[in-house]
């Protein structure tokens, strides 16, 4: 079970004004300055949906894109009321559902063509998908779309068989958050695949887990698809997620250092409303190296340790000796940013 809401900040709905000052439209920003191009029909691309409740890296990119589009709002991770009512706000004023849902035709209408030179937050959600999500550790969040910035935009679409010309349009900004690349192929697909065939990796197949097993949560992965999520809440049934990259390459790295260990929960089982598993970014261990984690031991400890050396994130890395609440006595949670 996840503890990300110690991260999370929950505000009240806020106030839905625009922001006037460095909301960063540009006039290399076609969709900004002429919103009505943008696609009305039914998007033909497989967007990462999201809506009240979810958090994540992908949360954080709409946040931003909210800001710039001159909603005033927390850039949390938290998809909250506040963000739920500026959601509603947009599709109101764009001709859309207004369902607080964003989907492939809410993504499209946000999202804004940003290159070098120009600055806005939609910059800020490129360069955040970029160090966060990708591992380009080199490009600073600061609004400003310079060199750097332009060299792993370039790098990021010569990975995933993009046009290699710095500008994040639509497609870029589709494998931005989807980690989808233009082969029918995707990073997300090729690390789920690996993870399948690694000996080290056991992943739970338990029918009774709450929405996905462990095991078909990868396959439907490698498969391009998004995983089955579990349940806080009826709100939350029936939703799924893409299993997010840092979290698959974590999962690898533990199985590279010669650990053998078994997975009980990706994106399925009941946490938290909040949970980083529902962000597809958390993994629960259940078995460490042939040691069960059922109760307190010394392998709680090498666990954690090993995720947190996989890159996990130390503070949200549990296990029965961190979490005074007793709910990672019989296993140990890993979550990546």
């Amino acid at each position: 079970m996840s503890m990300r809401l110690s991260r999370l900040s929950l505000f009240a709905p806020l106030l839905l004004v625009p922001v006037l000052a460095g909301c960063g439209t540009t006039s290399a920003d076609p969709q900004a300055t002429a919103p009505g191009l943008a696609l009305s029909a039914q998007s033909v691309l497989s967007w990462q949906a999201l809506r009240q409740g979810d958090s994540g890296r992908d949360v954080v990119t709409l946040q931003y894109l909210l800001r710039h589009r001159g909603y005033s709002l927390s850039v949390d991770g938290a998809f909250g009321p506040g963000t739920d009512s500026a959601v509603r706000a947009f599709q109101s004023a764009n001709g859309l559902v207004v369902d607080g849902i964003v989907g492939g035709n809410t993504w499209e209408k946000l999202i804004a063509t940003v290159r070098q030179g120009d600055s806005s937050n939609a910059v800020r959600a490129v360069q955040d998908q970029l160090r966060s999500g990708y591992g380009y550790g080199s490009v600073t969040v600061d609004g400003a779309f310079g060199s750097v910035t332009n060299t792993a935009v370039r790098d990021f679409q010569s990975k995933r068989g993009l046009s290699v010309d710095g500008v994040v349009g639509l497609n870029t900004w589709h494998a931005l958050v989807t980690g989808a690349s233009t082969g029918g192929t995707s990073t997300t697909a090729s690390l789920a695949n690996q993870i399948l065939n690694n000996t080290r990796i056991t992943l739970g197949t338990s029918s009774s887990t709450t929405g996905g097993s462990p095991r078909q949560n990868m396959v439907d992965t490698a498969n391009g698809l998004p995983a089955k999520r579990g349940c806080a809440s009826n709100a939350n049934c029936g939703l799924t997620v893409y299993l997010k990259r840092s979290m698959l390459q974590g999962m690898l790295n533990l199985a590279n250092a010669g650990n053998r260990f078994y997975i009980t929960s990706i994106a399925g089982g009941v946490h938290s409303t909040y949970s980083d598993h529902y962000a597809g970014l958390a993994l629960d261990i259940g078995i460490w190296n042939g040691t069960s984690l059922s109760t307190p031991n010394s392998a709680h400890t090498a666990a954690r340790n090993a995720c947190i050396a996989a890159g996990s994130d130390p503070s949200q890395t549990f296990n029965a000796y961190n979490d005074s609440s007793g709910g990672h006595n019989n296993h140990v949670h890993c979550a990546w940013n």
